[in-house]
């Protein structure tokens, strides 16, 4: 089963600071109590390339890897592995709003978990508004980026 989740939300920091909190996967059970994640690879600007994660599904643990693509108004993944046979991407847009950084959060998920469609959909929908709510409370509270200067 296929369910695909959109989000629209405004949060109160820049594109840059929205970026910056979503690099913190270490971070992921702050706001996802869903996930608990491990970079395994960075980028050659630090931010995560490959990520594994530990994620709860529908009260089950699912091992995933998750490879990470990053732009200077998205992050995006892609499941790679999974070892309960679960599929899926997402990524978050950030773009500049009159009062705020805009996100648009979208997420796809395969899933051969036998649920009637109407169930799953409801349940991954509650899912990800939490996540959202989690995520807009813990990026408002991150550190700013630090500007250091060579002396």
């Amino acid at each position: 089963m296929r369910t695909k989740i959109d989000i629209h939300f405004v949060v109160d920091i820049t594109p840059a600071q929205v970026l910056e909190a979503l690099a913190a996967t270490e971070m992921f059970p702050e706001w996802s109590t869903y996930h608990d994640a491990r970079v395994a690879t960075r980028d050659e600007r630090g931010r995560p390339h490959r990520v594994y994660v530990t994620a709860d599904v529908m009260g089950s643990s699912d091992l995933q890897v998750l490879e990470y693509e990053w732009t200077e108004s998205r992050c995006a993944w892609q499941v790679v592995d999974s070892s309960r046979g679960i599929g899926g991407d997402g990524w978050f847009q950030v773009a500049p709003g009159p009062s705020g950084t805009k996100v648009w959060y979208h997420v796809t998920v395969h899933s051969r978990i036998p649920l009637p469609g109407l169930l799953m959909k409801r349940t991954v929908q509650r899912w990800h508004e939490t996540v959202v709510q989690n995520f807009i409370e813990f990026a408002e509270a991150y550190p700013e980026p630090r500007d250091y200067q060579m002396m």
